[in-house]
């Protein structure tokens, strides 16, 4: 793989960012997410909803999405100053350093919209993702009771 590109994800994307987002879904055991989205379900979730905060993906010098990163404040039981992030890294792209590249301009958005911490919610069977979330920074959070199927990782914002 060439250079990797690491940009806001504007609505255009939105089509090959959900099918990025499909292909993690059909794997299964990767996401709480269990139905395909059109690229017009993306834009809501991930792009426009209130909700949202931050989009950043990751692209390949020859204009392939590898992956992307979002950060929302979708859930309601989020204590203020707290926002959710989930990473959606196409199964070909993994290992490639994607998923690192995101994160420091993920935070760096998220600062801007008074959030000081996230908090990522991981299927406990998804190691890669919890190892991912651990090597970025993100700390378990024992305050959290959550099902035995997930980990609950947080990381503070400075």
């Amino acid at each position: 793989m060439g250079s990797m590109l690491i940009r806001a994800a504007p609505r255009s994307d939105a089509s090959p960012l959900s099918q990025v987002l499909n292909r993690v879904v059909d794997e299964g055991d990767k996401t709480a997410i269990n139905s395909r989205l059109t690229g017009e379900e993306f834009t809501e979730w991930f792009l426009t909803g209130s909700h949202c905060v931050s989009c950043m993906l990751a692209q390949e010098d020859r204009g392939r999405i590898l992956g992307f990163q979002v950060v929302e404040r979708f859930h309601d039981d989020l204590p203020k100053g707290m926002a959710a992030i989930a990473t959606f890294v196409s199964q070909d792209a993994r290992g490639q350093g994607g998923g690192t590249g995101l994160i420091d301009q993920t935070m760096r958005h998220a600062r801007t919209y008074d959030v000081t911490s996230i908090r990522a919610v991981i299927r406990r069977t998804n190691r890669a993702a919890v190892r991912y979330y651990r090597s970025v920074g993100f700390l378990e959070d024992a305050g959290q009771a959550e099902a035995l199927a997930s980990v609950v990782l947080i990381r503070r914002l400075l």
